[in-house]
């Protein structure tokens, strides 16, 4: 054989190709570039660019890391640059759903940090340049510390007990973030409904009382913005045959239902255990026709 197409095979039967040693981390050691190909022409390329190892796909710059059926659970790396990263998010996949607890907490709790990675041994070979743009590409990075959100958002964390070392799941905290989002707005809106009713838009009063009148009304839920329970005062002359009261979700989702049975001044109370945080519309319907609609908060 050529000297550039050395096999070599140590007493413990490691193999080395392209080279006069094996490497003690493998059993096979390849030096330098090579190919994997197969019947269609299409081949996997692994290199290396800057003292750096570097795997491509074939010439037509498409390729795949496992299939839809075989996919591998976790995949690491330092950095990436892909445009584009899908996850597989598909309902179908998915079961027992259920609320994020105080998402808004969580979010309170985080601590982000500016940061500078450690520069490692593979870190200083190459020239100075390269050296140089191997150390920039490690500073000012932005992110969280694992072992200070793995008591926030434990689900957000992993650990592998045979590397000894704190991975983070970026993709976990968006919806958390979200729930957080929703969540302060509602009790922005709370306030600022405080503020309306302070400033005269309308009186808080501590009991529900409306003048008989000839046509049914409703009156805005007292207290509003509520925690606990609220009440929701109307008016409904004797002559109406069917009232009920309607409660929705700011996406026209219908979640309760009162039928009113008393007529005059009478109310209903709605309690705040059976619903979550948020905005709700509540709408009163006598005899099929709306009598009027209005908006309550529900802070916890």
């Amino acid at each position: 054989m050529g000297s550039y197409a050395q096999i070599y095979v140590d007493s413990s039967g490691k193999v080395g190709l392209h080279t006069s040693t094996t490497s003690t981390g493998a059993d096979v050691f390849v030096y330098g570039s090579f190919q994997i190909g197969n019947d269609y022409g299409t081949n996997i390329n692994f290199s290396s660019d800057y003292g750096n190892t570097v795997v491509t796909p074939g010439s037509n710059n498409q390729g795949y890391i496992g299939t839809s059926t075989k996919q591998f659970s976790t995949v690491r790396a330092q950095y990436h640059y892909a445009t584009t990263t899908l996850l597989t998010s598909d309902k179908r996949l998915k079961e027992n759903f259920r609320s994020i607890d105080n998402p808004l907490d969580k979010i309170l709790n985080m601590n982000g940090h500016k940061y500078d990675f450690i520069l490692t041994e593979s870190d200083s070979t190459g020239t100075e340049k390269e050296k140089a743009q191997k150390a920039e590409m490690k500073k000012d990075k932005l992110g969280f510390i694992a072992q200070e959100l793995i008591d926030v958002l434990p689900e957000a964390v992993d650990y592998e007990e045979e590397e000894d070392r704190y991975y983070i799941d970026y993709n976990a905290v968006i919806p958390v973030i979200v729930e957080a989002m929703k969540e302060q707005q509602a009790k922005i809106e709370a306030l600022e409904a405080e503020i309306e009713v302070l400033n005269g838009g309308t009186i808080k009063e501590k009991s529900v009382t409306i003048e008989p009148g000839k046509e049914a009304s409703l009156l805005q839920n007292i207290p509003n913005p509520f925690g606990a329970n609220t009440t929701i005062g109307m008016y409904l002359p004797a002559t109406v045959t069917k009232a009920v009261m309607y409660i929705y979700n700011m996406q026209g989702e219908q979640i309760l239902q009162l039928p009113i049975t008393e007529r005059g001044n009478t109310s209903a109370t709605i309690e705040g255990n059976s619903l979550k945080a948020g905005i709700y519309l509540y709408t009163l319907i006598a005899d099929g026709k709306e009598v009027d609609t209005k908006k309550m908060i529900l802070t916890k």
